[in-house]
């Protein structure tokens, strides 16, 4: 049983230099790539006001819908006029932008200052000490219906009715220049590692080659990944794929940690358990 006891004992010791080790490298890789690779999340402002100025000029919202919340919203910039088609038909005759706050959202957006608090870019904008980028963004249901899947195809996750696979998502960008004018654009919603890589594999069997991913779809961590993020219900943000994190310079320090958690609370279990002469003695 000493022998037994010894060898748990020397499991411990061997389990907690292994933890040890593999975190304190794991620390200094994570620590490297986020130094070399700096995360420079952009912070948003986002404004409920259908009427203002910006750069001096002035900016009106105005809706032009049916009795079925079906049509567009107009931006008047100064003398340009641009038109966002609804991406989500309300009933509601809600106030201000209120009555488009599933799919619609306008926006300041600019890159903070090294070290600086959300609450301080808030007062940098009002005080007019930063010039942020003025945008609305979008959310578009799907664009058409697939005739061959008799238009029936939705996503079986969702408790939302007449929700919309949201592979078939849009996302418009509307971009008020401040010299005036406008830039649109509009970007995709990601397709999900799992579906890539089963399309890699069927042209894989087809002896195609590899197939690119849609250039225009949302880029994960780009700003507009994280303005997208605003109009985009609850559960339903793109899954990340964590090929840009800090964990893929882990290496063997990361396997090596968690097994040396592993192998410290088994070592542990097994020195400190109780011997079948306490138990009995116990029972006795």
């Amino acid at each position: 049983m000493k022998r037994k006891r010894s060898g748990a004992w020397v499991g411990v010791a061997i389990s907690l230099a292994a933890l040890l080790v593999g975190c304190a490298v794991l620390a200094q890789r994570v620590h490297a790539f986020n130094r070399d690779h700096p995360r420079n999340t952009p912070y948003f402002f986002v404004l409920d006001l259908t009427s203002f100025l910006y750069h001096d000029r002035q900016v009106q919202i105005v809706d032009r819908l049916d009795d079925k919340g079906v049509g567009f919203v107009e931006i008047s910039y100064d003398q340009d006029v641009a038109a966002i088609p609804v991406g989500v038909p309300s009933l509601h005759p809600l106030p201000g932008l209120a009555r488009h706050e599933d799919w619609l959202r306008v926006m300041f957006v600019a890159p903070p200052a090294e070290g600086q608090s959300y609450e301080s870019f808030v007062q940098a904008i009002n005080k007019g000490e930063i010039e942020p980028r003025l945008v609305l963004v979008s959310r578009h249901l799907n664009p058409g219906i697939d005739e061959s899947r008799f238009g029936l195809e939705v996503d079986s996750s969702s408790r939302e009715r007449g929700e919309t696979m949201r592979k078939r998502w849009t996302f418009g960008f509307l971009e008020l220049l401040p010299q005036g004018g406008f830039r649109q654009w509009s970007r995709t919603f990601p397709e999900s590692q799992r579906s890539y890589e089963r399309r890699v594999l069927a042209a894989n069997r087809a002896g195609e080659p590899k197939p690119d991913r849609n250039p225009d779809e949302l880029a994960e961590d780009s700003w507009e990944w994280h303005a997208a993020l605003h109009v985009i219900p609850s559960g339903k943000a793109p899954n990340r794929t964590f090929q840009h994190d800090a964990l893929i310079a882990a290496g063997w320090s990361l396997p090596v940690a968690s097994l040396g958690v592993i192998g410290l609370l088994i070592s542990l279990a097994l020195a400190l358990a109780p011997t079948r002469e306490q138990t009995w003695n116990r029972k006795a």
